[in-house]
């Protein structure tokens, strides 16, 4: 591990790489037409980092225990949780800072009484600190392949059927459907309810945003 004199955050050894990859995007702008497409990137999506993994890393670096590392952060969401909702910022050390804000639902002539009923709450925002700042200003990016038509229908079916048959997975989210896809997500999101609407693919119940196929479909029985 390295100090950043500057910032006194403790940054990895290892450079941190964003593996992206190209896809479609369509152009905006009043003179582009409708039809026009261009090249963009997105993220390759990642296995997601849970409390477990966490827990299991602060371990390995230091004498605190895996459960009691868990113990904390359960204390810690309540305590956060807590202080947003009463309108307080809350600062997580050196890797930034979060706070709410609220609106109104409607906005008020000048003159008119604004009333607690009025309100509405807004958004949670994130302001980085100077650890994460420092981290995300030594990322590498990396391209993971080279721009191609989106799948047609035929070959993202087979991808499908060696996702689910093959490699026997349960489920997969938009952001893994959009990759074997090769659309963004916005256009992924519409082909995936087209697959729906045809019977063939499904949500999954009480999931975090993924979806199978049907019973006879890509190799579910």
């Amino acid at each position: 591990m390295k100090r950043n004199p500057k910032t006194k955050v403790v940054l990895g050894d290892n450079q941190p790489v964003m593996r992206c990859r190209a896809i479609r995007r369509r152009k905006m702008g009043k003179n582009v037409e409708s039809e026009a497409w261009g090249i963009g990137a997105t993220l390759v999506p990642q296995e997601k980092l849970d409390m477990d993994s966490m827990a299991a890393t602060t371990h390995e670096r230091c004498t605190v225990k895996q459960a009691d590392v868990k113990a904390a952060w359960e204390s810690l969401q309540v305590i956060i949780a807590s202080a947003l909702a009463n309108g307080q910022r809350v600062e997580l050390g050196e890797l930034g800072t979060l706070s709410i804000d609220v609106s109104v639902k409607t906005l008020k002539e000048p003159g008119e009484r604004l009333r607690a009923t009025d309100l509405k709450m807004g958004s949670v925002s994130f302001k980085p600190g100077p650890l994460l700042q420092a981290q995300l200003s030594r990322v590498k990016f990396a391209i993971d392949n080279d721009y191609t038509e989106p799948t047609d229908a035929a070959l993202l079916d087979e991808a499908l059927y060696n996702y689910f048959a093959v490699e026997k997975k349960e489920g997969i989210n938009m952001k893994h459907f959009a990759s074997l896809s090769g659309y963004g997500i916005t256009r992924a999101r519409k082909l995936m309810k087209e697959y729906i609407e045809q019977g063939v693919m499904e949500y999954v119940p009480m999931s975090r945003g993924y979806y199978r196929p049907t019973k006879g479909n890509f190799g579910r029985e």
